[in-house]
């Protein structure tokens, strides 16, 4: 209602209210009778109501907020989660926190985050953050949760027997650590320093939502100094790691036989010794000592110098040959052993070897859309050796190398169709749904306000746009910038080709349009039937040992256009004469605001390959659509079916699926979220259940919009 000056420097206003939204129709308001604003300082209002279109939600009698350009100390926005299980020790109700915000100086700030849990009790969270130079950084977390009820033995105690678990542990501290340290030495050195600690196995499946955390640590503290050099690197770190036996509150007992400390100097060297020859030489290696709880401790030393070089054959051939040799050396010793201590070394030759060449052809169009398109066929046969040698000592110290032998053969012909494109350019423009993708990869807020001059307008071509904000920036935009900026542009109608003007036609960049692989791998340690190797065993199980030959696997990859995308997958055994696995899935993009996926995925059983990787059986049918209807409205919702219940996990055919919600008008944001899962834990009767996990999260931010870049001062 007024305003007044005061000679002292500041503003009185009486009826005052204050919103980021358009003042003739707010949706929330704080109106004051009587505010005191402070340029540069704090500001308070006395009598002083939070308002919701026009309905009084909150009354303070006082209330105070920062009026600077700076981050200052003050209350953020609350958040709110819903999380429930059908299992009672990981259903945890609604979660309430509200966070307070420290801005201790400019280079250290605090969070402290009280939390409200509906059936366990009071949280309290520290997140120290500091920066006191630009290569030096670091945090500090600490999170605590005050239980107030006591646990049930019967469901909590795991493996360990209910009757042994201490009355007096019942009620157990549940906490974590988290400590990072990043500081620059000098121009060539790098110190790094981190912790993870956990007061239970259960804490990062309870409080987290991480299902299955692999490791489950109870605590992990490594640190490491860093020197780069031209050529390579040289790094001495240490590490300490303790990790919980199972997933159950009140059984602490740790995995006695992981390595706990273990002090380490490795390095890593490579270069190109001539100019006019294509030879890389490299060498990596490591000098290690290791202490466990239980077994045996130890040194090891390991070397592997490595050798590739490639060259043109008969000018129509590619070849490239790489040669290693690893040298393994290790001492160890056990207090418990009738030998206590033993020496051994092995050394493993590596070699791989390829051939491939190239085979195009081109062709042009004069009418289609597509003016040229070419193929490339590239057919590759390539061996990959690993010797065989025994790694373990001759006293039988369970401990040695893991390298196991390998001998295998692959042929693989791959296809590219390329091809490029007319198009005729539709006009650009920069919307305010472009500002909205920009803020969400944390664009600089500076580059954002001085963008808002191009909001709406359009531009004939992207190189006209492109044009425009080159002019604008000058120096300060960078490539990298640039192309975010423009990978939020939208695209405005396009016209008919006899209706679009001469000029924004153009030839565009070639595109891959289409892939074809096909590789039949042959693996020879898979001849002989009763083959032993005299290392580890090797890897792969695919097929019976006296079939060497692998099944075939056939990748198709299809992209019509940039809004469509199709792959297939398909793996074919030979001796049954059948497929055995395949997957397709399939992707839309109608724009860069609507986007939908499906995949389907038939694998019979579990297999490893030659490399060691392993592939789970699996019936499954997946899907995934988000789309922005508009500048305030996103939503979207994904998940995975099990098509074949009765013969997997879990009876639930839905076995995850989330679905969120996002509505951003001009001065607020809700943000909902709902997720479910479906998972299995063990009674204390030792039977596996079924249970399924609900979790939702919802907030409301109030504001949310650019500061004008100014100091406060001027706007007076």
């Amino acid at each position: 209602r007024e305003i007044r000056r005061v000679p002292e420097g500041y503003f009185i206003g009486y009826d005052c209210t204050f919103t980021t939204c358009i003042p003739e129709q707010p949706a929330w308001e704080i109106r004051g009778s009587t505010v005191h604003y402070y340029p540069e300082n704090y500001s308070s209002a006395i009598s002083t109501s939070l308002r919701v279109r026009g309905v009084p939600i909150f009354y303070f009698p006082y209330l105070a907020w920062p009026t600077v350009t700076r981050r200052q100390t003050g209350l953020l926005p609350p958040e709110y989660a819903l999380q429930t299980s059908s299992i009672e020790k990981f259903n945890l109700g609604y979660r309430l926190s509200l966070p307070y915000f420290w801005a201790i100086e400019r280079e250290q700030d605090l969070t402290i985050r009280t939390e409200w849990v509906q059936f366990r009790g009071l949280g309290l969270g520290l997140d120290y953050q500091y920066a006191f130079s630009e290569n030096l950084r670091g945090e500090l977390k600490f999170l605590r949760y005050f239980e107030r009820d006591p646990r049930d033995p019967q469901t909590e105690s795991g493996q360990l027997a209910p009757e042994d678990v201490n009355p007096n542990t019942l009620r157990p501290e549940r906490y974590k650590l988290i400590l990072n340290h990043n500081q620059q030495l000098d121009e060539r050195s790098r110190l790094i320093v981190s912790g993870l600690v956990y007061s239970d196995s259960q804490f990062q499946r309870e409080y987290e939502g991480v299902r299955n955390p692999e490791p489950n640590y109870a605590q992990s503290i490594t640190g490491s100094v860093n020197y780069q050099y031209d050529s390579g690197s040289i790094t001495l770190s240490a590490s300490q790691e303790k990790v919980f036996q199972e997933i159950a509150l009140l059984n602490w007992a740790t995995d006695p036989t992981r390595i706990q400390r273990l002090p380490a100097l490795s390095f890593q060297f490579s270069e190109q010794p001539f100019q006019t020859v294509d030879l890389t030489t490299s060498a990596a290696g490591s000098l290690v000592r290791y202490f466990r709880e239980e077994g045996y401790n130890g040194t090891g030393l390991v070397l592997n110098p490595t050798l590739r070089y490639r060259r043109n054959i008969f000018q129509y051939f590619k070849g490239v040959l790489g040669l290693g040799h690893s040298i393994s050396a290790y001492e160890v010793w056990s207090p418990s052993a009738s030998d206590p201590s033993d020496q051994y070394t092995f050394q493993i030759w590596t070699a791989d070897v390829e051939f491939n060449t190239t085979l195009s052809r081109v062709w042009e169009s004069e009418s289609d859309l597509y003016s040229r398109f070419k193929h490339l066929m590239t057919p590759r046969i390539r061996y990959d050796y690993i010797e065989d040698v025994p790694q373990d000592s001759i006293s039988g110290v369970p401990f040695g190398g893991g390298i196991a032998t390998r001998r295998l053969l692959e042929f693989r012909l791959d296809n590219i169709l390329l091809a490029k494109r007319r198009q005729y350019e539709p006009l650009q423009r920069f919307t305010g749904r472009s500002f909205l993708r920009l803020q969400e990869q944390e664009f600089p807020e500076t580059f954002l306000l001085r963008l808002q001059s191009l909001q709406d307008r359009e531009f004939a071509s992207r190189g006209k746009l492109q044009e425009a904000l080159e002019s604008m920036f000058d120096e300060e935009l960078d490539e990298e910038k640039l192309l975010q900026i423009l990978s939020v542009v939208e695209s405005g109608v396009s016209l008919r080709a006899e209706d679009q003007p001469e000029e924004n036609l153009r030839i565009g960049e070639s595109l891959v349009l289409a892939r074809l692989n096909l590789i039949q791998p042959y693996d020879y340690l898979r001849v002989e039937e009763d083959y032993q190797s005299q290392g580890p065993t090797p890897k792969g199980d695919e097929t019976e040992p006296g079939e060497p030959l692998l099944p075939l696997r056939i990748e198709l990859s299809l992209q019509p256009g940039s809004g469509l995308a199709l792959n297939f997958r398909n793996r074919y055994n030979h001796q049954q004469q059948r497929t055995v696995e395949y997957s397709l899935s399939v992707d839309v993009n109608v724009s860069q605001y609507s986007k939908a996926s499906v995949a389907f995925r038939e694998n019979e059983s579990t297999y490893t390959t030659p490399y060691g990787q392993t592939f789970e059986a699996s019936s499954s049918f997946s899907f995934s659509n988000t789309h922005q209807a508009s500048d305030e409205l996103s939503f979207g919702f994904s998940g995975t079916v099990d098509l074949n219940p009765a013969s997997t996990a879990f009876r639930r055919r839905l076995v995850s699926d989330t679905v969120f919600l996002s509505y951003r008008p001009d001065c607020w944001t809700f943000n909902l979220r709902l997720e479910e899962r479906v998972d299995k834990t063990t009674t204390s009767g030792g039977q596996e259940t079924e249970y399924v996990d609900r979790t939702i999260f919802a907030s409301i931010i109030l504001g949310g919009v650019l500061l004008p870049e100014q100091t406060l001062p001027r706007a007076f």
